[in-house]
């Protein structure tokens, strides 16, 4: 396979998969500053896997493995570093400028405020509410496909999300 090809089929595969793979990290993820790192890493083994051996018979299942194993291998490798290592460096927060617009681009004017403002108040919030947000308003999943997601009822992602909702539009006065 050529180069061209390769890349025309990891493009195809890709757009066709990004979403379920972003829901699975966002499910499994305990920050959201890992999130980035494991989109681009499960891809980044998916794009050399096909180089090295040629196509996947279930793009999508194989792409959910890659991922699977590189939220086991950061954790892991994370709880043995937090540990044994005493500085620990973050991710930067501009990774995520993506995510900061999309979360609340229909509720917010950009006039009105500074989606920086609400981010760095979500990020407060328990990685639990995190995730709700995240599904709800960049992958525009309903409630109960978030509770299935997430493995969680659906009246706690109801009260997560509109108590914080309620919350943020108090704090922010709109």
């Amino acid at each position: 396979m050529t180069v061209p090809e390769l890349n025309k089929m990891v493009t195809d595969i890709y757009e066709a998969t990004y979403k379920d793979v972003l829901r699975y990290v966002i499910s499994k993820c305990r920050s959201a500053d890992d999130i980035p790192d494991l989109i681009q890493n499960t891809y980044l083994n998916f794009y050399n896997r096909l180089r090295k051996h040629g196509e996947v018979k279930e793009p999508k299942k194989y792409l959910i493995k890659i991922a699977r194993n590189e939220v086991y291998k950061l954790y892991g490798f994370l709880s043995f570093a937090k540990t044994s290592v005493p500085v620990f460096s973050q991710v930067d927060e501009e990774d995520f400028s993506k995510y900061e617009w999309e979360l609340f681009s229909q509720e917010i004017e950009d006039n009105n405020l500074q989606c920086s403002e609400i981010w760095d108040h979500i990020k407060n919030y328990d990685l639990l509410t995190f995730k709700i947000f995240v599904l709800y308003f960049s992958e525009e999943l309903k409630i109960c496909d978030i509770a299935k997601t997430l493995k969680v009822k659906e009246s706690t992602v109801k009260n997560r999300l509109y108590r914080t909702m309620k919350e943020i539009r108090k704090e922010f006065s709109f």
